[in-house]
């Protein structure tokens, strides 16, 4: 039974380091192959998915208007959409759902254990950073060229683009933040293992 432990830890190891090695190299075929040309492409404009601050709709119609009269930047930002980004939510999302499977959560918050239900909710997280992820991938397949968006979309994406995003990163950092303090407190608790 021991062994059988052993080797379901060791896969789960194993699948965590293949996730986080095609994590970063999709991030860098995002950021070498599509973020940097799409700002030469655009005279030093930056796309809106690469601002961590996030945006607001009025940014997100002013891209539309330009790239209606810009056709290489929307091509790139379309293969952007249709290449590493189909793969690259679904990647980080299992990459930060295992590393939370093999961290575990556990500790206490305000002097209690923490209860099952927010582990599930915990565990959730990663899932959400993924579905807001593809999420806004979608919104900017229905709002860019070569889409022809009516207004009335382009006014309800715009409104509702900007809400994802901030889920999207809201996510992504309680996960982050989360995965430090269940590692620290594992590696300080008594009898805790310490990372290897």
């Amino acid at each position: 039974m021991r062994d059988s432990a052993k080797g379901n830890v060791r896969s789960l190891q194993g699948l965590t380091a293949v996730l986080a090695a095609l994590s970063l190299a999709l991030f860098a075929w995002i950021y070498a192959g599509f973020v940097t040309a799409f700002r030469d492409a655009a005279a030093g404009q930056q796309m809106l998915d690469a601002r961590i601050g996030g945006y607001e709709a009025e940014d997100v119609v002013a891209m539309v208007r330009y790239l209606k009269d810009h056709p290489d930047p929307a091509a790139i930002l379309h293969s952007m959409y249709l290449g590493p980004e189909l793969v690259f939510p679904l990647v980080l999302a299992g990459l930060l759902f295992c590393l939370m499977r093999l961290i575990g959560p556990g500790g206490f918050f305000f002097g209690r254990p923490i209860p099952p239900g927010a582990t599930a909710v915990i565990f959730c997280l990663p899932i959400v950073y993924g579905a807001m992820d593809y999420a806004e991938n979608i919104a900017g397949l229905l709002l860019y060229p070569p889409a022809t968006p009516s207004d009335g979309t382009v006014t309800l994406l715009s409104g509702l683009l900007p809400i994802i995003v901030r889920l999207k990163f809201l996510s992504l950092v309680i996960t982050i933040i989360l995965l430090a303090r269940f590692s620290i407190f594992r590696y300080l608790s008594p009898g805790g293992s310490k990372p290897s």
